[in-house]
């Protein structure tokens, strides 16, 4: 059975997000366009996203009068669009993202400066079982309940500070940098996603980790790295046995003061870190 088409969408920075559907569509003031964005600086047809031969999407200006600029240069013909890339038109700048395969990275460009090394909480949703409720259901369904889903979890995270780096096929991975966001908020976002299970099309699991990160700043947005981002993204397999819907790191349980709260999942082993790790569960 085909895998499902990856998702493609516009945010905008009221945090609305336009999808981008399997053929060609138009964004602009006139009625007939796609994605009506009645706004000054904006003409009636300004721009067009179509699909791309190698996935994707291809963004092309339509002769508008003030003009399409992706990161911040005036387009003058048909560009391939990656996820993170800032879309200017007027006075509105929409961002454009897409499912990224697991395990790759948004890709901040090659002009990109390290912006900021610290201490970070970051962050996993997964959807539980995924790839076999696509072959249960189909890719079509399948792809609809990944934007319920998307709809549903990605609020909590904006009201929360939290900053989304990718999304990685039925996952997103996030952050909130620890100078710039207290502790409550974080723990605040992680009741608010325990509440919205019952509401999801489907289950999801919720992974947390506390440590030191490098960020990394480029056209595409930022770009963590660093040995706690490895850490979270090998626990996502190790926990699974554990049972938890909400499994805590250590240094995450004890950063937001939940050692003594949350249920004490024991001392575990992760894949390509020495020794024994405790974790902790939200339910």
């Amino acid at each position: 059975m085909d895998a499902p088409t990856p998702q493609a969408w516009l945010e905008l920075a009221d945090g609305r997000m336009l999808w981008l559907e399997k053929s060609a569509c138009t964004l602009g003031r006139a009625v007939g366009c796609t994605h009506v964005l009645d706004i000054p600086g904006i003409s009636r047809s300004h721009a067009m996203l179509q699909p791309g031969p190698s996935g994707g999407f291809l963004l092309a200006d339509l002769r508008s009068t003030n003009g399409t600029y992706l990161n911040g240069l005036r387009l003058e013909q048909v560009a391939p669009l990656r996820d993170g890339d800032k879309i200017e038109l007027g006075d509105v700048i929409l961002t454009y993202r897409c499912q990224q395969a697991p395990g790759q990275h948004a890709d901040t460009g090659a002009t990109s400066v390290q912006i900021h090394s610290g201490k970070v909480w970051l962050l996993m949703l997964d959807i539980i079982g995924f790839t076999s409720h696509t072959q249960s259901v189909g890719a079509e369904a399948a792809s609809a309940d990944f934007k319920k889903w998307l709809e549903l979890v990605r609020p909590v995270l904006l009201r929360s500070g939290c900053t989304i780096n990718a999304y990685l096929g039925d996952a997103v991975f996030a952050y909130w940098r620890q100078d710039k966001q207290p502790a409550a908020n974080v723990a605040t976002a992680l009741r608010e996603l325990l509440a919205l299970q019952p509401a999801s099309p489907r289950p999801f699991r919720i992974l947390l980790h506390h440590g030191s990160v490098r960020i990394s700043g480029g056209l595409q947005g930022e770009s963590l790295s660093g040995a706690e981002v490895i850490f979270l993204f090998r626990i996502e397999k190790s926990t699974k046995p554990l049972g938890s819907i909400c499994v805590l790191s250590e240094p995450a349980a004890t950063s937001l003061n939940l050692t003594g709260t949350a249920r004490n999942l024991g001392r575990h082993p992760v894949t390509d870190y020495e020794g024994s790790h405790g974790f902790y569960g939200l339910e």
